[in-house]
Formats: structure tokens, C-alpha cells, sequence
């Protein structure tokens, strides 16, 4: 069964893309197939998985907002084997308005969804905006898992509970949603204010699974502007490593809930 999982924080600068990008080339070296959904109009993961956005015919921006169009239209191959992606474009920063009109506008991506078969995908991993809005809202509805990438600092524990009522309210509309895990990132492992940070999430959030941290490190953002996974950019080094650990802790999770069903 697909497994559709959510990279989510209203907060900027958590590695959502870098995230979604590095957990989906994990997963490909681990012989699984993933379908990425790019739903932050700044593209970087399109950009960062090869597509010329400026030169796409559709993207996600068409998915959501033309009955008639299919994610099999939109769906292109990447630079990563055995990774599609639904691409954004920059036009999707328009959609909140357009979809003011739409019936139902905040479940047109989970309409999507239920009307594709997705059997030929394990995964379809989600990147999602900086930001609460009916873009936001729609991937909530639509996913039963929530991946929250966070960064270990004061400020990003503040914005937590602003996320966590999100969270609770869009329930009413999808009793399915679940909260996978925190995902620490840029995590200097000699802080001691990352070491709190983190002790803090185990203990203010211990029902909350913590993913294996990934370390702070310039070479994921080099890696994103060569247009590659930092798993092909420097496949040897400790940030890659870190993703690798995350794909096989998302094997594992898969693994139990497949043995309890």
C-alpha cells in the first residue's frame, strides 16, 4: 500500500524541501518507488530534482485547479532513479484566491488523490509552503501522515502549538491524520541549545516519535543548487548518511504497522 506522508511547518527555514528531496533518493536507493508532490510556489523541489519549471506544460498549479487534469498528466521523471515529481510553478501563489470559488477547495488535492492509482509508487512524500493556507490546508486533508521537520531553536518550538491546533482542527475533516514524527534538522551536535531543544521535544511532546537528526551542514543546500540529492553529491558524508538513516527508520515504521494490521 502507498504510503503518503507530508513534509509540514508553517515555519520557514526548516529544510521541508531538502528534507522531502533527501528522504525520496534515500528511499530510490532503497529500491522503492516515489512520487513527489512539489505544493510550495518557490519550486525548489522541482528545481532541485532537474525540472525547467519555466518550460513544464502543467503542473500541480493545473492539478488543482482543472477537473480534467490527472497527477499521471503532471507527473515527471526526475534526476533521481525512480523518483516522479508533480512539479510547482510560481503560478501556484495564485491558487488561494482561485480556489476561493471552488466547491470544496480544501480537498481538491485529497480528490486528486483518491482518483489516481498509485499502486505503481511506495511513497508519495509532500512538500509543503512556509505558510497556514488553503494550499496548507489541502495537503492536511489529504495525507494520513505528517513528517514535521523542525530546527532545534527557541523559536521554532514557539510555533508549535500555533501548528498542533492545525493540526487538531483539520481532524474534523481528516480523523485519518496522524503525526509520524518530529524531523530534527540542522542539528549542530556540539550546541548545548540544540541539546535542549531537543531534550524539550522528548519530553514536551513524548508521544511524538523523534526521526534520526540530520546535522547542520552547508553541503545539503550545495547539493540543491547543483540540482541533485546530497546522496549523489557527497554520497559518503554524515548529512547523507542522516537521510539514509531516515529512509530506513520510514522502512521500519512500515514494516510494524504492516505486521500489526
Amino acid at each position: 500500500m502507498t504510503r503518503i506522508i507530508a513534509f509540514f511547518n508553517q515555519k520557514g527555514g526548516t529544510a521541508k524541501t531538502t528534507s522531502t528531496l533527501n528522504v525520496a533518493a534515500a528511499l530510490s536507493e532503497r529500491g522503492r518507488r516515489v512520487l513527489a508532490i512539489d505544493l510550495d510556489p518557490q519550486a525548489s523541489l522541482s528545481m532541485a530534482t532537474g525540472i525547467d519549471v519555466a518550460a513544464i506544460d502543467l503542473s500541480v498549479y493545473d492539478l488543482l485547479l482543472e477537473d480534467d487534469i490527472t497527477i499521471a498528466d503532471v507527473a515527471l521523471p526526475t534526476s533521481i532513479a525512480n523518483v516522479d515529481i508533480v512539479s510547482s510553478h510560481p503560478d501556484l501563489a495564485a491558487a488561494e484566491l482561485e480556489l476561493l470559488n471552488v466547491l470544496e477547495r480544501e480537498r481538491q488535492l485529497d480528490h486528486r488523490l483518491r482518483d489516481t492509482d498509485l499502486s505503481a509508487y511506495d511513497y508519495v512524500l509532500i512538500d509543503s509552503p512556509p505558510a497556514l493556507n488553503i494550499i496548507s490546508i489541502n495537503i492536511l486533508v489529504a495525507v494520513p501522515e505528517v513528517i514535521i521537520p523542525i530546527e532545534p531553536h527557541p523559536l521554532s518550538l514557539m510555533v508549535l502549538k500555533r501548528l498542533f491546533d492545525t493540526i487538531s482542527r483539520v481532524k474534523r475533516l481528516n480523523p485519518n491524520l496522524q503525526l509520524t514524527g518530529f524531523l530534527p534538522t540542522k542539528v549542530h551536535h556540539s550546541s548545548r541549545l540544540a541539546a535542549d531543544m531537543i531534550a524539550t521535544l522528548r519530553e514536551d511532546f513524548s508521544s511524538v516519535p523523534l526521526l534520526p537528526l540530520i546535522p547542520l551542514s552547508v553541503r545539503g543546500a550545495e547539493s540543491t543548487a547543483e540540482r541533485i540529492s546530497i546522496l549523489q553529491y557527497m554520497p559518503k558524508s554524515t548529512v547523507a548518511a542522516a537521510y539514509r538513516d531516515v529512509g530506513a527508520w520510514l522502512e521500519g515504521s512500515t514494516e510494524t504497522a504492516t505486521s500489526n494490521e
